[in-house]
């Protein structure tokens, strides 16, 4: 296994950089409650339009390309359960190929909906993500430095999951996502990529078999239960359209 060295203050707490073991000793959490934080590589992000200047118009870098907003966080590796928080969120989780994903599908239909439904409860603070689950699973050892009381150092060994930097497949995996949104023309869904294994994907109960699995929740509740998909085939319009009702059922009272 890999060996990493970070220098980390005493009692610094891992926010979103990996989901603890769980202790036989502590009661289970209760039903329905988002059971972890999912950090993944984000490929696509253009849900904030790029930078503009006072008269309106927009920023140009060099080469003359527009300046990306950085609440954008294309090409990082990030948590957008932390950052939606309490929002109603539709997390799209996807074992299969991206290059199976197009705007003609019942999945693509999907992300496509749901692209269409964020801006008309922008009120409710809607939100959604896709994470393809196409990157190598495993843990890594990383040795974190930190300090005592007295000021004196000492080392401790952690499992922590693999991530992107990880995966020598990467760039394949991305430029993949990548077209694949560029075939939805999608603006206010991330796409993201993680590993088909991990501590999270394991809290989420993304199970092997399922192709797909759709999980909506609000104030990190689970809103209803998760749609699974074997297969991404059986994703059928008739499922994207129940998924889309029950999102909106859910934020406009069934209205």
């Amino acid at each position: 296994m890999p060996t990493r060295r970070l220098l980390v203050p005493a009692g610094l707490l891992f926010a979103c950089v990996a989901v603890a073991a769980p202790d036989p000793a502590s009661p289970p959490l209760p039903a329905g409650l988002i059971p972890a934080t999912f950090r993944m590589f984000i490929v696509s992000d253009k849900r904030f339009e790029p930078l503009k200047d006072a008269e309106g118009k927009f920023l140009k870098g060099p080469g003359g390309k527009e300046v990306p907003n950085p609440k954008n966080r294309e090409g990082k590796i990030h948590c957008l359960v932390c950052e939606y928080g309490l929002n109603p969120v539709v997390a799209v989780f996807i074992r299969a190929s991206a290059k199976q994903v197009g705007p003609a599908d019942g999945l693509g239909k999907l992300v496509k909906g749901l692209d269409a439904l964020i801006p008309k409860y922008r009120a409710d603070k809607l939100a959604a993500f896709v994470a393809f689950l196409n990157l190598e699973g495993g843990t890594k050892t990383v040795t974190i430095k930190q300090k005592r009381a007295d000021g004196s150092e000492f080392e401790e060994k952690v499992e922590q999951d693999l991530e992107y930097p990880d995966d020598e497949k990467r760039d394949v995996y991305a430029e993949e996502v990548r077209d694949a949104v560029n075939g939805l023309e999608v603006r206010n869904v991330p796409f993201g990529l993680a590993p088909d294994k991990s501590k999270s994907v394991a809290a989420w109960a993304v199970k092997d078999t399922d192709e797909v699995t759709v999980i909506f929740y609000n104030r990190m509740r689970q809103v209803g239960t998760p749609w699974r998909f074997a297969r991404i085939a059986d994703l059928t319009d008739e499922k994207k359209d129940e998924i889309l009702r029950a999102v909106q059922n859910a934020l406009s009272g069934g209205r």
